[in-house]
């Protein structure tokens, strides 16, 4: 009797032992993943972040998945998968889509330890990425909206918001529907130049009332950036809330272009790297996010697009140097899209722009 039973328990031990080396029993594999899949905006954005990818594959030997696409079809597959098994490890992110996906439970907090140049991003950033204590994204490209003028155009160059209402500018303004991101920033900046806030109706009705008194300086609704360039090329707009990084790109290109940064307050537009719940290749994510954001790369790439970015250890070109304005000072007071209050009336404010302007 004593026997059977030592034989069952061998037998038993050597059974448990054979599971765990196939990574039975609920634990994980043995083999280590050499991917990680990350999603990137299409168009210059992949060409532009392309060659630090492939560095990072070769110094790591892993192997980088790029998938080009938008934050709605990213959110929207990421709503599928419920945490579970993500189709995406790392995703470049706008403020409001990581708003959402952090309050659906669908990004994992950063640790902090697996990616040491989080320290060396700016705090006024990183904060806006804070939920009880823990960072759901790495601030990446630095976007600002401000206001983009034909130097050669304008009787007067722009310095606030509020110039855009200038009678000398008549029927050469050019504004973007809330819809569009460019838009609703926008809108954002002039209910703060005023004082007030998005989730006061009278601030928005106030806003409005400054809209229909604009009406007679605008001349065209652009709502993309390549609107937005043609409109500025042709010079059939002057002046046109834009973002820093493609109004200095194309004064790089030769074109007589002015940029300010509105005194009221410049809207931070700001892509941003999350890692997702349920990532297939947690470790290797990790990796790759702490390689994006690291001084070298985020330089790299500001000297491609023009814009600032959020690693304070960033050496600007002489291009950049005396235009961009980043740092702490200048980056705790820029105004933020409230997208908690705009995720529900952006509808209604849309509605009530086409009503106001007769834009489409």
């Amino acid at each position: 009797m004593k026997r059977n039973i030592s034989v069952l328990f061998i037998l038993s031990l050597v059974l448990m032992l054979l599971l765990s080396a196939c990574g039975g029993g609920g634990g994980q594999q043995s083999k280590k993943s050499d991917t990680v899949v990350i999603g990137v905006y299409g168009g210059d954005w992949e060409k532009y972040i392309k060659p630090s990818v492939e560095a990072f594959e070769k110094d790591t030997g892993l192997k980088v998945k790029v998938v080009s696409g938008t934050d709605s079809e990213w959110y929207t597959k990421l709503k599928a998968s419920n945490g579970k098994n993500a189709p995406y490890d790392l995703l470049i992110l706008q403020p409001d889509t990581i708003q959402r996906a952090q309050s659906a439970d669908l990004l994992e907090p950063i640790d902090q330890e697996k990616v040491p140049n989080l320290s060396d991003l700016y705090r006024s950033v990183q904060k806006r990425f804070t939920f009880d204590g823990k960072q759901y994204a790495a601030g990446f490209s630095m976007g600002q909206l401000g206001i983009a003028y034909r130097k050669d155009l304008v009787p007067q160059e722009p310095k606030r918001w509020t110039d855009l209402w200038n009678s000398s500018y008549q029927g050469h303004v050019a504004i973007s529907s809330p819809a569009y991101s460019a838009g609703l920033q926008f809108l954002s900046g002039l209910i703060n130049a005023q004082g007030g806030l998005e989730s006061n109706q009278r601030d928005m009705n106030k806003a409005f009332n400054s809209l229909a008194d604009l009406k007679k300086n605008v001349v065209a609704f652009p709502d993309n950036p390549g609107s937005i360039q043609t409109l500025l090329e042709r010079g059939d707009a002057w002046v046109v809330p834009f973002w820093d990084g493609r109004a200095f790109s194309l004064q790089h290109s030769g074109l007589d272009l002015g940029f300010a940064y509105p005194e009221e307050g410049a809207v931070a537009a700001v892509a941003s790297w999350a890692l997702m719940k349920g990532s297939p290749n947690e470790e290797n994510a990790y990796k790759l996010l702490n390689h994006l954001i690291s001084p070298d790369v985020q330089k790299d790439f500001s000297d491609k697009t023009y814009y600032g970015m959020t690693n304070k250890k960033v050496k600007y070109s002489d291009d950049l140097k005396g235009k961009v304005k980043v740092g702490e000072a200048y980056y705790s007071n820029l105004k933020w899209v409230d997208y908690e209050t705009a995720a529900k009336e952006l509808g209604d404010w849309t509605n009530r722009w086409n009503q106001v302007l007769g834009g489409k």
